[in-house]
């Protein structure tokens, strides 16, 4: 399968890269200053040929979620990946959404953070996120994409559950293997779905109808 990754050289997106096996997805990079997703025509002509697309690309997450503003490339960017997708016929989209999407402390009846809650996003950042859902909603309505977004939990160079929230950690190895099951299962039920990307813990409800199950925990 071939896969183009957008911000391919993040920290989310190096955690994916670096757990997908090689001899089933031939990855393709792309990144700034080689190739800027904010620029659709650029993006188009990056991801022809592809199967599907890994869209990470963010510009400056911490400085604005830290200020509770947003940058308005970020929706540019959104847009181009749905966009270039649905031109080159790219048959599924894999998102990195957020946990920011919902408060934490909004839970369904037992306790859990599910993604069937409506979203009550914590900030600026977390309703731009919303809003990637929202615009994925229609690409597959109106535009046949089959999208699923992940609401990323927490992802550390070190690897290892952050101190703060450590119910929010996915490990790399999870990670990676969370976006091989959206990647390659047959079919993404409805052409939509929202799932929750964290390691084994018993805040965020993980269900999914790709078949993943986090090996790792907090």
């Amino acid at each position: 399968m071939r896969v183009a990754v957008t911000g391919g050289r993040g920290k989310v997106a190096r955690a994916i890269i670096g757990g997908l096996d090689p001899s089933a997805f031939d990855v393709t990079v792309l990144d700034l200053p080689e190739h800027d997703a904010a620029d659709l025509d650029q993006l188009v002509a990056a991801t022809r040929g592809h199967d599907a697309l890994v869209h990470c690309a963010w510009a400056e997450l911490g400085a604005t979620y830290a200020a509770r503003r947003v940058n308005p490339v970020n929706t540019q960017l959104t847009f181009n990946a749905y966009e270039a997708a649905a031109v080159n016929g790219l048959r599924r989209v894999v998102l990195a959404s957020s946990n920011h999407a919902h408060r934490h402390d909004v839970r369904d009846t037992d306790g859990k953070v599910r993604a069937s809650l409506p979203p009550v996003p914590d900030s600026p950042y977390g309703a731009e996120k919303v809003f990637m859902e929202a615009l994925g909603r229609y690409y597959a309505a109106d535009r046949g994409l089959e999208v699923v977004c992940i609401r990323i939990g927490n992802v550390n160079d070190a690897d290892r559950p952050n101190d703060d929230v450590p119910s929010r950690w996915i490990s790399h190895a999870d990670l990676s293997r969370l976006v091989a099951s959206c990647l390659t299962a047959e079919v993404v039920p409805g052409g939509f779905q929202v799932v929750y990307g964290v390691s084994r813990q018993d805040v965020f409800d993980w269900s999914n109808p790709f078949g993943y199950e986090p090996l790792d925990g907090s």
